[in-house]
């Protein structure tokens, strides 16, 4: 008699909800057995009691049972999870494997090869075999369910900063056997990278661990992690930047180079200790970005031209200033850049180096080795530069310092953390340098912002909303122009709308008029008033150029610069007629609650989806072709998905495995709804990555039990408990 058979003679299932789960079994390919026990029929230890009286065999206590390492190594990972099978020892010339089915032979067989070994069965439950292979191997189920789902031909490798510049160490754990962590964090990188992601956040919460990037200057969640694969993690990070693994009370800072697919990017790793662990950060610091043109940084034509008269003077001080992660550092670079030449000398004192630059002279700072700002800077003065570039300017000693050196023949540039180029006059006051000095020195300051760049590929014309066009109507003006455009969202812009970002510059020109005003300390409102005579425009204007051009938003720009106090609201200017009406978003769903995305082209099936799903509890998103359920997937991001197969624009394979091929989206789980009965199509489905299909016509009781089934599964895995 066999285990399904006894199972039923117990009456511990029905053959009803045995047709159930073989309905399953081939696309899930796993013992019925088990998916019993994961649709809710049956208890684990009513199974397991069964097949111990079945087959005579007791039932074995893994904790008590002795394990060899030379047994682990016989089995790589991959087969001890996909069988559901854990090797412990050698014994008497045999290996001896906990199985939790002792009558899988194409496992016992193929285990038996793989280990050039005699097998010995010992009855074990799923579950302890499930915790005793993540122990034995440090690996995790739900982190071997994502990396069998993702689909990434990424080569990674790994250069440390001792090795030769530029030459890259293949990581031999990406082999096929190495460790899943390692795999992991190569798959994050590689994945930030492709997504052009500029920082990458490891956020250790109660229950899980939250990956996020930031993408033109938004970050974004990406995936959770078992809170238990954290230590190792930070752990593998630390060791790819040569930091102490050991040590988790104390902030750490790093450096490492990575390539990936022959492409260099240098990471700079901040590692600090919060409450539910260690918080780690990496920038991804493409080599690209250190041979930035000025032309292309956003300055418009006028300022461009003033900018660049003022950068080849022979001495002064020139000034960048902006919050951080307004792309200051880009813009000296490219400064830098448009200048070098063999006949200059110049030396940079940076906190920390972000790019390498050939033809420039780059000192890191080392609070421990003291070299500061200030101590860096005199001691750049006796090595005869011709330009200087101070990375910041944070107090008085290093003030003095630098404008004292640009007033005795070098040109220096340097940064401050100021709202607009007016307000860095008052700041270097309230340092304390003297008026006269700031007067005699500066040449231009420049304040800046970074604002999203409208995706070309997804542009059109939109009417924006009316409160902002009446907030923005005193800027606006009497443009002639007045149409304006946003991103629909595609996939080259991963449905955001925007695709990289541009600098909205206001250029403060030091005339001599200003020169007087800043040395009998005049008020911000005369300077700026002043400036104004002579061309002079604020952020929030060159936003909305930049708008009007077609290039950004108007909400764009109301976030990143606001509303100028010198350009008050007036009467609202017309809205153009759009050129064609969008479609409606579907609903966005109420915080905390459990999304599940409907893709299916038949409307019928849509409305009974969602009529039974929202009296369930559950948030529907609708999509009724696949392109659609890959924009609303990465958009919205929902729990789950039910994906139809025969859609228009986009099949349901070809939906999945796009969805399957980006990090975000390849942990959603996704039922496929088909209406091939053949297995080939089952298989099809879940080889494009479906974690459960059924055929239609489906029982909507059947449904929703699947789908509750999937989405406690997925909370297991993740650790979240929704």
């Amino acid at each position: 008699m066999n285990l399904i058979a006894a199972l039923v003679k117990e009456g511990l299932v029905t053959n009803e909800q045995i047709d159930d789960a073989r309905q399953k079994q081939a696309g899930a390919k796993r013992p019925i057995q088990e998916l019993l026990i994961e649709m809710g029929f049956v208890k684990e230890e009513d199974v397991i009691k069964t097949a111990s009286k079945t087959f005579n065999m007791p039932i074995a206590d893994l904790d008590k049972e002795r394990t060899e390492p030379e047994a682990v190594k016989k089995i790589p990972y991959e087969k001890a999870r996909r069988y559901g099978v854990c090797p412990l020892r050698i014994e008497g010339g045999s290996l001896v494997l906990a199985m939790s089915d002792p009558q899988d032979m194409i496992a016992i067989d193929d285990i038996g090869f793989i280990a050039g070994l005699p097998v010995k069965r010992i009855l074990s439950p799923k579950s302890q075999i499930s915790e005793w292979i993540a122990k034995l191997y440090q690996s995790d189920d739900a982190l071997y369910d994502l990396l069998k789902n993702i689909v990434d031909d990424t080569k990674v490798g790994l250069a440390r900063e001792s090795e030769t510049v530029g030459h890259a160490v293949g990581i031999d754990e990406l082999k096929e056997g190495g460790s899943p962590i390692v795999k992991l964090i190569n798959l994050i990188l590689s994945d930030a990278i492709k997504s052009r992601a500029s920082d990458i956040h490891v956020e250790p919460q109660e229950d899980f661990v939250e990956v996020r990037y930031r993408i033109d200057g938004d970050l974004k969640n990406i995936m959770k992690v078992p809170k238990k694969m954290q230590s190792r993690l930070v752990a593998r990070i630390k060791i790819m930047a040569d930091l102490d693994i050991a040590e988790i009370r104390k902030p750490q800072d790093g450096r490492t180079r990575i390539t990936a697919n022959g492409v260099k990017t240098d990471l700079r790793i901040s590692i600090i200790p919060a409450f539910h662990g260690e918080k780690v950060v990496l920038r991804l610091l493409g080599t690209g970005k250190a041979g930035l043109r000025l032309e292309q940084i956003g300055f418009p034509p006028k300022e461009l031209q003033i900018y660049k008269e003022a950068i080849v003077r022979p001495q002064g001080m020139i000034l960048v200033t902006g919050p951080t992660g307004s792309g200051k550092t880009s813009t000296l670079y490219a400064t830098l850049n448009h200048i070098k030449s063999e006949k200059k000398n110049i030396i940079t004192i940076e906190d920390p180096i972000e790019y390498l630059i050939d033809g420039l002279n780059q000192i890191q700072t080392n609070p421990f080795k003291d070299v500061t700002f200030a101590t860096g800077l005199r001691s750049i003065l006796r090595q005869d530069p011709n330009v200087i570039l101070v990375g910041e300017i944070r107090d008085r000693e290093t003030a003095d310092i630098a404008f004292r050196s640009s007033q005795t023949g070098h040109l220096v540039f340097s940064t401050l953390h100021t709202n607009n180029a007016v307000a860095t006059i008052t700041r270097l006051m309230d340092i304390g340098l003297e008026p006269y000095l700031i007067a005699s020195s500066l040449i231009v300051i420049i304040a800046q912002r970074l604002v999203r760049v409208i995706c070309p590929q997804c542009k059109e014309e939109y009417v924006p909303d009316k409160k902002l066009l009446d907030d923005f109507a005193g800027l606006i003006g009497s443009r002639e122009t007045k149409k304006f455009y946003k991103g629909k969202g595609c996939e080259k812009c991963a449905f955001t709308g925007y695709f990289n970002r541009v600098a909205i510059i206001e250029l403060l020109k030091i005339t001599d008029k200003i020169r007087e005003l800043i040395t009998r300390k005049a008020s911000e409102g005369e300077i700026l008033e002043e400036a104004k005579k002579d061309g002079f425009r604020s952020l929030a204007e060159a936003g909305i150029e930049k708008a009007m051009l077609g290039i950004t938003t108007l909400e764009e720009v109301a976030k990143v610069a606001g509303i100028g106090k010198e350009a008050p609201p007036k009467e609202a200017i017309a809205a153009p007629a759009p050129s064609a009406e969008p479609a409606a978003p579907p609903p966005a769903a109420s915080p905390g609650s459990i999304k599940i995305l409907v893709a299916d082209d038949e409307e019928d099936i849509l409305k009974v989806l969602g009529m039974r799903l929202n009296s369930a509890g559950y948030e529907v998103i609708m999509a009724r072709n696949g392109k659609e359920a890959v924009e609303f997937a990465f958009r919205d991001r929902p729990d789950l998905i039910v994906m139809d197969v025969m859609m228009p624009i986009l099949s349901g394979f070809d939906a999945t495995k796009m969805l399957r091929s980006r990090l975000e989206t390849a942990t959603v789980p996704i039922l496929m709804l088909t209406a091939r009965k053949d297995k080939e199509g089952e298989l099809e489905g879940l080889d494009a990555g479906a974690d459960d299909y059924m055929t239609k016509p489906f029982d909507k009781d059947k449904l929703l039990a699947r789908i509750k089934m999937l989405l406690r599964r997925e909370a297991q895995k993740s650790g979240t408990g929704k």
